[in-house]
């Protein structure tokens, strides 16, 4: 009896060990040892709720269900209740890609953001969209407050780092940070340093975007230079670990790792890019790179173990926000509180902003149109998405080419047929809100013309800013979306030679130099070419903008995809016009969607 209750005993005290694991190491540490946990999420991009994400297994991908805020609410209370000692990172696009960030500047997503009890954080580019007075409201410094600040923006309630981005009006604090470069934070006795980088493609994304702020531009060279100087700062503070938290995307940040001095940095904790890295990248530097997904499908987590005031060891996991997790009752308020002014039948909705007159009339569960065929923009190189879009371009501006921008943020549709995750069928829908996640911008379609010739060289340069070697070349999201066009091209090659062969879909020749082609493309607002520009490339002739009939005003990116939708402008079947003769391994098959080190001979 006395050994039953003895045996009875021991299991008890197993299970309780085994249910504690952190609170079991940190207690069999002795004083010099410590772990410090780093919960990394990056590029929410405004996803309030659980959606359909393309999850990778091994070679091939599935949808499924992932993400929601109150589902990652969860977890983080999970692991803030296994790792006590630790910081939570938001990294990235956190307020913009959605409709109800586009329809309130962002306002919508800010209290369940707040509530998740950030420490720290860096702004990615889609969070500079709204424009500088939304910048500076949300981020930056309270003495910032006044001229360039509007009162109706709400703020995020962490401190955010940025140490390549400076001012340059009011001209009193030209030369001053918008926010700090660094934070150092101590954590049960350890000092941590953070170095925070920013985005360095928004004045790219739009001259108005950076009006009175200077963004570093890239260069390996100089960026290495800073993380140098600010992590060596950190060092001679005391820091026993130190961190960058960059914008820059895993791309950048892997090059940067390996030219770096060894045991400056620990870990670059990456964003802009969505990559899921389920092992972290080592470099020559001895840092290691992570990337923890994006859209709030995944939630990283690394333990970092210090002894006598040294890293003696990292350990990374990146968690799956799938439906088996719970869904947090606070957190579900809400974002119940932030979606319901844009469902039901009284939705009625203009957008904030002087770039176009747009309003939301319409519940954004509404179900606008069908699919037979899958739509997501998982692919660097043709997207079964832009294909679409371009073709919907391309037959209601009734011109011989579409172009769509290459965008990272997407709803992957189920298409109708799939079998659910609760054994139910899909029937194809499409919600206006998966609409606003493909185009939760507020751009325009436009016609125009182009030779042979200059269309060749749009086409080099939007390859070369997504598969280059040369990082300081790459910028923006993965290759456009092209329509009424077959492309030959070797992305091996060198920058400004990949494109081998075009030809026009109902011409047998080649694209003769000298050609003319007319092209539907989109149109930025405030573009001071807008004459001569389509998607934000100049060069082109005679653009004017695509009128909706029904309106009598610009279609918009949004609008002409319902259109589309409901006219049967969308093919049955995925179609494949572009061909990679050095057959370049793409996502699933490769882990990365964007190739880690560019495309170019012998890099692999």
């Amino acid at each position: 009896m006395l050994g039953r209750f003895k045996l009875r005993l021991l299991t008890l005290v197993t299970v309780v060990l085994l249910a504690q694991p952190a609170i079991a190491v940190e207690a069999g540490q002795d004083a010099s040892t410590k772990t410090i946990t780093f919960i990394h999420l990056n590029d929410l991009h405004a996803h309030l709720t659980t959606h359909p994400e393309l999850v990778r297994y091994g070679e091939k991908s599935q949808l499924e269900q992932r993400g929601g805020m109150a589902r990652l609410a969860t977890l983080i209370k999970q692991l803030r209740q296994q790792y006590p000692n630790s910081v939570l990172m938001n990294i990235g696009d956190a307020f913009h890609g959605g409709v109800e960030a586009l329809f309130t500047n962002g306002n919508a997503i800010i209290d369940p953001v707040n509530a998740l009890g950030v420490d720290v954080g860096v702004v990615g580019n889609w969070d500079y969209a709204y424009g500088p007075i939304v910048t500076r409201s949300r981020f930056g410094a309270l003495k910032s407050q006044g001229l360039f600040t509007d009162g109706t923006i709400q703020r995020v309630n962490y401190p955010t780092l940025a140490a390549n981005l400076k001012i340059t009006l009011p001209f009193f604090r030209r030369g001053d940070y918008l926010m700090p470069p660094t934070m150092l934070k101590e954590i049960n006795g350890v000092k941590i340093g953070f170095v925070g980088i920013t985005s360095d493609i928004v004045p790219r994304m739009h001259p108005m975007l950076a009006f009175g702020l200077k963004f570093l531009d890239f260069d390996t060279k100089t960026y290495a230079e800073l993380i140098t100087k600010h992590a060596s700062d950190l060092r001679a503070q005391g820091a026993q670990i130190v961190v960058v938290m960059s914008e820059l995307g895993i791309q950048k940040d892997y090059s940067l790792a390996n030219i770096i001095s060894p045991n400056l940095v620990d870990v670059f904790f990456s964003a802009h890019t969505h990559e899921v890295v389920r092992k972290p990248l080592t470099t020559k530097s001895g840092a290691l790179v992570v990337e923890a997904g994006g859209d709030g499908a995944y939630l990283g987590r690394m333990n970092i173990v210090v002894k006598n005031n040294k890293v003696v060891s990292r350990d990374w996991h990146l968690f799956d926000v799938t439906t088996k997790i719970p869904e947090d009752a606070h957190m579900k308020e809400l974002v119940t509180a932030a979606r319901a002014p844009f469902l039901g039948d009284h939705v009625n909705i203009k957008l904030p902003s002087m770039a176009a007159s747009i309003k939301l009339t319409q519940s954004i569960d509404t179900v606008v149109g069908y699919t037979s065929v899958p739509l997501d923009r998982h692919n660097a190189l043709e997207s079964t998405f832009n294909d679409a879009m371009a073709d919907v371009m391309r037959r209601v501006g009734k011109t011989q080419v579409g172009i769509t921008p290459g965008f990272r943020f997407d709803s992957p549709v189920y298409v109708a047929g799939a079998a659910l995750e609760d054994n139910t069928i899909a029937d194809g829908a499409i919600t206006l809100e998966d609409v606003y996640r493909y185009f939760p911008v507020p751009y325009m379609v436009a016609t125009g013309m182009i030779t042979g010739e200059k269309l060749r060289q749009v086409i080099e340069y939007n390859l070369t800013s997504v598969f280059s070697p040369d990082m300081s070349l790459q910028s923006g999201g993965w290759a456009d979306g092209w329509s009424g066009l077959k492309i030959k091209l070797d992305l091996a090659r060198p920058n400004g030679s990949r494109v081998l062969d075009m030809q026009l879909k109902d011409e047998s020749h080649a694209l003769l130099p000298d050609q003319i082609v007319t092209v539907t493309g989109c149109a930025r607002p405030f573009d001071t070419k807008a004459d001569t520009t389509l998607c934000s490339y100049d060069g082109f002739e005679s653009v004017e903008s695509l009128i909706n009939p029904e309106t009598s005003k610009p279609w918009t990116a949004a609008d002409l995809f319902v259109y589309g939708l409901k006219n049967g402008l969308i093919g049955k079947q995925n179609r494949h016009d572009v061909e990679d003769v050095h057959q370049t391994k793409m996502w699933p098959a490769d882990p990365f969607v964007q190739p880690l080190k560019g495309v170019s001979a012998g890099v692999e």
